[in-house]
């Protein structure tokens, strides 16, 4: 998927907008998960204890992080991708919410396929640890979008832990 110039405004507006409201240690960033490596001119940005993987930090994984990177975006037979994961979990939220929590989550996919799809001795977030985050998302979202949102902040905190914690 290719960035237009207006959806790369509107991340960045979303981006500001979570840190004028505070939000920013919950949810920081709107970068959405590119299709094709290369598109962005900046690499890994930390602000606030948080994590964001541009284009060109997907440009740096190999061709077969690459391969496993977009598998977990879009997912492979009887596993969903983030992207489907995305959706559902959107759809719970209140109509006025859904944006800002798609833009959250695409940023939150990006991060955790990124660190996934790297070669199994170096990475920080394997398949087993995906398993309890997405059970964590599935029983959350059986009771009510804010215990939803409390799920993301703590898989979001998480996330950022394993990247620079240690």
């Amino acid at each position: 998927m290719r960035f237009s110039g207006k959806t790369c405004l509107l991340m960045v507006f979303f981006s500001l907008l979570f840190c004028v409201h505070g939000i920013a240690g919950q949810f920081q960033g709107a970068q959405q998960a590119q299709e094709s490596a290369g598109q962005s001119t900046e690499g890994v940005v930390v602000l606030k204890n948080s994590f964001h993987v541009t284009g060109d930090e997907l440009a740096n994984l190999t061709p077969r992080e690459r391969k496993w990177y977009y598998r977990f975006q879009e997912g492979v037979p009887l596993f969903d991708g983030w992207k489907k994961i995305t959706q559902a979990v959107v759809e719970k939220f209140p109509e006025h919410e859904r944006e800002g929590r798609l833009a959250a989550m695409q940023a939150l996919g990006l991060k955790i396929g990124h660190e996934w799809s790297r070669d199994n001795r170096v990475r920080k977030v394997n398949t087993t640890t995906l398993r309890a985050w997405g059970q964590d998302l599935r029983k959350a979202g059986a009771e009510s979008h804010v215990q939803l949102a409390n799920v993301l902040h703590k898989i979001d905190s998480e996330v950022n832990a394993l990247l620079y914690l240690k």
